[in-house]
């Protein structure tokens, strides 16, 4: 069976997938002799240049990324209008589909799968890459000896398909919306903690067998994200470890402040649970999350407590569930409580609350000292109590650090000593999103309170701050700050025309940005920013006009002059397998090298007139303009070769008869082997030689009537 051939090197053989942006095949790479996937982009993608460009340097940039739980980047090219990438072939199936088949799945399954994607991400983050797609969908699991592994694929393509749609596209984003960051929805700042809360939501549906938000339009779904709280997953499936709750809780918060620092955090967390999990069994995981204190709910920040009291299963800020069974009602008293032990459980097994089947988790509608009252027995001393309680806690401890489980130990205490409250830092007269990554550095949230006006602090910026600057507060704790609305337009004097002056304020060494902001804050017009040559950093401000000091009207126009950064000294060699001269020559300029010596050899593998080596591997660093020698393929070497034609002269038309044989090579000369030379039916079977080069074909004529035609590679001797 023949095989198409993508860039002289990879052999196509089946469609393994098939996506919105691209089709993937099983192929096979015939230079190293591996088997690979490849990912071919569809043609209307190829039709937007700038998505193209993305979509390549997106994924060079992802092709860095060596991790076992990300799938591995082997190659990007082009092949005529075909644009591809090399992937590492993975024989497991998407997480999807193993949702759609067993979801809700076993919480160790969730936990670890959790954990290895956070691993990912993790390692990605340090690379300065953001998935910006987690979705069940591009996570594949392949199970080994009853183990799921998990192994996450698209980074870095993901970024290219945002910058080119938007929510309303029917193509792509439709499919991920349900994954989507409250921050993605708006169009506004994307960071790795927008990863975080898509992997929540991957847990939330492994967790509960559902996406928390669905709704028949993209649009109606993205705002369910901006607005709507999450139903907890204790809601909807019975059972949830309290910790694996609360980590979903908290990855999915509106706000990406009040998020987990970051994905790191969040591998942490899920590790501990699991190792909760593998220590204390089924105990753990079965008992119920909603009873106890030791369910602590979280309460989206920014939410007003109204929201949730009043109805049912919804929350409070005190004491956790309110008018339901879980709050100040029904089951107030619930045998899961701080106060209950062992011998509540023989007396409910006494009473008959509870049987043999389910003792190890009493039914919610017990209440331990009604029940014993109405049934005559005797309630145990307090004091008692609590001392057997101290006993048994001693023995956990002990337990747990014979185990070598001191890590939580170790939290603990270092909980205890942040409890004495770090110094809170100064967010004033920044920007929204500087002063909640600046409160995130040192573990602290931050609220918004109602914006005011300002005739100092410009729009959008940090009035006041509570706790104050320098204040000792405790990590973790919440900072309150004030956005300001400028200047009320009500009271807002008109300048004096004419006659008002200011100070033009001092701009070099800023970043442009900052450069235009200071302008805007002065008072003054941006008239404009120049791109100059310069030592200085990239983006820096090196000039300006009028200079600093300088007296200017209100609304006066200030220039600036900007750095385009020290010229580069070394270039990184691309990969120039498989191209052209022109192609690779280009491809050369564009990295800042050049092409050196040429030579061509032979090549099976290569069609004539591609590179099929070259001095220098991709990657490999070198100074700016130093040539690099290729060699070009001339494709395969043709050989002279002689070959037999069989002819059945029994088959001919007449007793007697003419016979000619002729070669008819691709290229060069057809030649008469044997020509209207006189033969009979009795001379049966007759071999003829024929010697030639290359391929082509053979045609065998009776009485000049073609009787059969032969196709031959004297390369390799095959007849056909």
């Amino acid at each position: 069976m023949g095989y198409k051939v993508l860039a002289g090197r990879y052999e196509i053989h089946e469609k393994i997938g098939d996506g919105g942006m691209a089709v993937v095949y099983s192929a096979r790479d015939k230079l190293l002799n591996r088997l690979v996937a490849i990912k071919i982009l569809r043609p209307d993608f190829v039709k937007d240049a700038n998505f193209v460009e993305n979509f390549r340097r997106e994924s060079r940039a992802a092709a860095g990324l060596n991790h076992p739980n990300i799938v591995s980047i082997f190659d990007v090219g082009k092949d005529g209008n075909i644009y591809y990438i090399v992937m590492e072939l993975v024989r497991g199936r998407p997480l999807s589909d193993i949702i759609a088949e067993r979801a809700p799945m076993p919480f160790r399954e969730v936990i670890s799968i959790g954990s290895q994607v956070a691993s990912a991400l993790a390692f990605a983050h340090k690379n300065n890459i953001i998935h910006r797609d987690v979705k069940p969908h591009n996570i594949l699991i392949t199970e080994d000896d009853f183990e799921m592994h998990a192994k996450i694929t698209d980074f870095g393509i993901a970024r290219a398909v945002t910058d080119r749609t938007t929510i309303n596209d029917n193509n792509i984003v439709m499919g991920s919306v349900h994954y989507f960051s409250p921050e993605q929805g708006r169009g506004k700042y994307v960071d790795e903690k927008s990863d975080i809360y898509s992997l929540g939501i991957v847990l939330y549906e492994m967790t509960t067998g559902r996406v928390p938000f669905d709704a028949n339009e993209p649009i109606a779904v993205a705002l369910m994200h901006m607005n709507e709280p999450i139903v907890p997953p204790s809601h909807v499936v019975n059972g949830v470890p309290p910790g694996l709750e609360q980590i979903i809780l908290r990855a999915t918060q509106k706000v990406q402040v009040n998020r987990f620092a970051n994905v790191e955090q969040m591998k942490e967390a899920l590790d501990n649970v699991g190792r909760l999990i593998n220590t204390f069994g089924d105990s753990y995981v079965t008992e119920s999350p909603r009873n106890g204190a030791a369910y602590i709910p979280v309460i989206p920040p920014g939410y007003p407590d109204e929201a949730y009291a009043g109805e049912p299963g919804e929350y409070t800020n005190d004491n956790g569930y309110a008018n339901d069974a879980y709050g100040n009602g029904e089951y107030a008293n619930d045998p899961y409580n701080d106060d209950w032990d062992e011998d509540d459980e023989d007396e409910a097994l006494a009473d008959g609350r509870l049987t043999r089947d389910n003792a190890s988790r009493p039914e919610r509608g017990a209440r331990k000292s009604g029940k014993a009252a109405a049934s005559g027995k005797k309630v145990k001393d307090p004091a008692k109590k609590r001392k057997g309680k101290i006993k048994r806690w001693a023995i956990l401890l002990a337990v747990i650090a014979a185990l070598g489980l001191c890590y939580p130990l170790y939290k603990g205490v270092n909980w205890l000593l942040s409890e004495r409250g770090v110094a809170v830092p100064d967010v004033v007269d920044l920007l929204e999103d500087e002063a909640y990554r600046k409160l995130a550095d040192k573990d602290f949230k931050m609220e918004l309170d109602e914006p005011q006006f300002s005739d100092t602090v410009g729009e959008g910026r940090v009035i006041e701050q509570t706790p104050e600057a320098d204040k000792k507060a405790k990590k973790g704790s919440t900072v309150t700050v004030i956005l300001s609305k400028g200047v009320d337009p009500e009271t807002e004097q008109p300048a004096d025309e004419g006659t008002s002056e200011s100070e033009v304020p001092d701009l070099v060494g800023k970043s442009s940005e900052s450069a235009k902001e200071a302008i805007t804050k002065a008072g003054f017009e941006f008239g404009g920013a120049k791109s100059v040559d310069s030592n200085k950093a990239k983006g820096t401000v090196i000039s300006q006009s009028p200079a600093a000091g300088e007296k200017l009207a209100a609304g006066g126009s200030i220039s600036i002059e900007v750095s385009l950064g020290p010229e580069e000294t070394e270039a990184v060699v691309p990969s120039l397998l498989g191209l052209t001269k022109n192609e690779a020559g280009n491809a050369l300029t564009k990295a800042g090298l050049k092409l050196g010596g040429t030579s061509e050899e032979y090549s099976a593998d290569y069609p004539a007139g591609e590179v099929m080596w070259q001095q220098y591997k991709k990657g490999v660093k070198l100074a700016k303009g130093k040539s690099i020698d290729v060699k070009f393929s001339k494709g395969p070497e043709s050989k002279t070769s002689t070959v037999t034609i069989s002819v059945d002269c029994a088959s001919a038309p007449s007793a007697t008869f003419n016979l000619s044989v002729l070669l008819v090579p691709d290229s060069g000369s057809q030649k008469y082997i044997i020509q209207n030379s006189p033969r009979s039916q009795a001379n049966g079977v007759e071999e003829v030689p024929v010697t030639g080069t290359g391929k082509g074909k053979v045609n065998v004529y009776f009485n000049d009537k073609l009787y059969k035609q032969y196709t031959v590679d004297f390369n390799t001797g095959k007849i056909s």
